[in-house]
């Protein structure tokens, strides 16, 4: 027999993270400026660690489009772990704040792809992130912009979303 809660739980994993692929692909015109990493704090907040799992499939869904590379396994780890980090701060309502993390996630972004190549060399690493240290300033005003804007409206939306057809 079919257990219509967890048909339902893994129908919303997949449809997050499709979400999630949309919104990149939708934006992707823009160089580093995306709303992913709102929507990861948005579901991770309302649907707890469905939000993570969102953010595996998300990252298998670039995977498949843009092909497996050294890129993906840093992906593999840190959208997750933003995710999880979101869910564990999943009590903070203050927009402010989300947008003030979302600004430093974005401007961490590339000493995050850069940790992988202190295997190659350190100082390789570092030149690494610094030559695209104007890409992660961008990424900062980017996140930190769509968290003020966005990020209230949509969870509100959610919310009573959520509310009026009881989900959860």
């Amino acid at each position: 027999m079919v257990n219509k809660k967890n048909t339902l739980r893994i129908a919303r994993i997949a449809l997050m993270g499709a979400m999630l692929y949309t919104a990149q692909v939708a934006l992707s015109f823009l160089p580093n400026i995306e709303i992913v990493t709102l929507l990861i704090v948005i579901f991770s907040k309302n649907f707890g660690k469905d939000g993570i799992s969102a953010c595996f499939v998300y990252v298998t869904l670039n995977a498949i489009f843009a092909g497996f590379g050294l890129w993906w396994v840093t992906y593999l780890v840190v959208w997750p772990l933003f995710a999880l980090m979101a869910y564990k701060l999943s009590n903070i309502d203050n927009w402010i704040i989300w947008a003030v993390i979302n600004g430093a996630f974005g401007l961490c972004f590339g000493a995050f792809f850069a940790l992988p190549y202190i295997i190659v060399s350190p100082s390789y690493a570092l030149s690494y992130w610094i030559a695209g240290i104007n890409f992660d300033i961008t990424h900062c005003i980017g996140n930190f912009t769509a968290a003020i804007l966005l990020g209230k409206p949509i969870d509100s939306a959610l919310k009573r979303v959520m509310k009026s057809e009881k989900i959860k």
